[in-house]
């Protein structure tokens, strides 16, 4: 017989009471932003290849990739969503209260789930989706039991489902201005090892670099004008920043991307990225569009029943169809950004 205690003068017996504990204890601890110690992910690599599968089709590894990775198949894919769930999970810390904290990440009795941001062929949101770990080897709370679509019955039960990922505008426009002056942080750039290390080397000795990498960025501002489309948004700790591609040693390729963050009338340019870096980033946002960035990848052959698009539909017609889907949302004009 289970022993029972007394609460306020009412009798719990001893199971209720720990359920009461524990559900009390999961609503007010903060949630572990790394996917892998919020839960017990098995086969990580094949849930990521049935994932590339279920959404619509793009690219998601690189033509040459820089670094050699141990993911080869999906590894922006895989970049994506561990980003995703991060932020969602940061999001749901963040919350000022229940009902907003499930406005990113459902958590509640014995499921958990949270919006990838990513859509089937149908337009069906997709979301990753975990139910309590029972592994008596693993002292994970949770297990990751794969992605699925919005209809899913494994998500039936739990309305509403969470938003999609969205990152706090730097303005009511998330348009770059082309107009605004670019100041570059050239000392905290060239004094950084990091940043140092994605200069072209043959120019990383050269004695005029501040001037040339000022130069250059400058360049880049007026080529914006002309064609504001290679300015690129990218996310970064819940909010927008840009990418401007960089011209240091050929004027037809990009070297480096500059991010620049929204301030009072100017942009400040504090990190160059290498181009992988910077379409990792981008994509956090949306499927980035602009050349510079859509040229690193290599384009996914096409599959049956994903989008009912004309035969020889043009590929910037496919690509703004898809980031169509993931608009940006600018939520208030008084974030900075970082």
């Amino acid at each position: 017989m289970p022993f029972a205690y007394y609460v306020a003068g009412v009798q719990i017996e001893e199971t209720a009471l720990w359920d009461t504990v524990r559900d009390f204890y999961e609503r007010n601890k903060a949630m572990e932003t790394d996917l892998f110690e919020f839960a017990y992910v098995p086969d990580w690599y094949g849930q990521l290849e049935e994932l590339e599968g279920l959404v619509l089709p793009e690219p998601w590894k690189f033509k040459r990739p820089s670094v050699e990775m141990k993911n080869q198949d999906t590894p922006i894919l895989e970049r994506y969503i561990h980003t995703i769930f991060r932020k969602q999970s940061i999001d749901f810390n963040s919350a000022k209260d229940e009902a907003e904290a499930a406005r990113y990440f459902y958590v509640e009795n014995e499921c958990a789930c949270f919006h990838t941001g990513l859509y089937t062929g149908r337009y069906k949101a997709v979301y990753g989706f975990f139910d309590r770990n029972k592994r008596r080897a693993s002292m994970l709370d949770w297990y990751f039991r794969g992605f699925c679509d919005e209809i899913s019955p494994r998500l039936k039960y739990i309305e509403p489902l969470p938003e999609r990922p969205h990152y706090h505008a730097v303005q009511e426009s998330t348009s770059f201005n082309p107009d605004w002056p670019v100041r570059v942080k050239v000392e905290h750039i060239l004094g950084d090892e990091e940043n140092m290390e994605r200069i072209p080397y043959k120019i990383r000795r050269a004695k005029n670099l501040p001037l040339l990498l000022e130069t250059a960025v400058e360049l880049a501002r007026r080529k914006a004008v002309i064609e504001p489309g290679i300015v690129v948004p990218q996310g970064y700790q819940g909010k927008v920043q840009y990418l401007l591609p960089v011209y240091l040693t050929n004027m037809k390729k990009p070297d480096i991307a500059m991010t620049l963050s929204a301030m009072d009338g100017y942009y400040l340019g504090h990190t160059c990225l290498t181009l992988e870096m910077a379409y990792l980033n981008a994509r956090v946002i949306s499927r980035p569009l602009a050349p510079w960035l859509t040229g690193l990848v290599k384009l996914p052959t096409a599959r049956a029943g994903t989008a009912n698009l004309p035969s020889g539909t043009p590929l910037p017609v496919c690509l703004a169809l898809t980031a169509a889907i993931c608009p940006l949302i600018p939520l208030r004009s008084d974030a900075r950004g970082m």
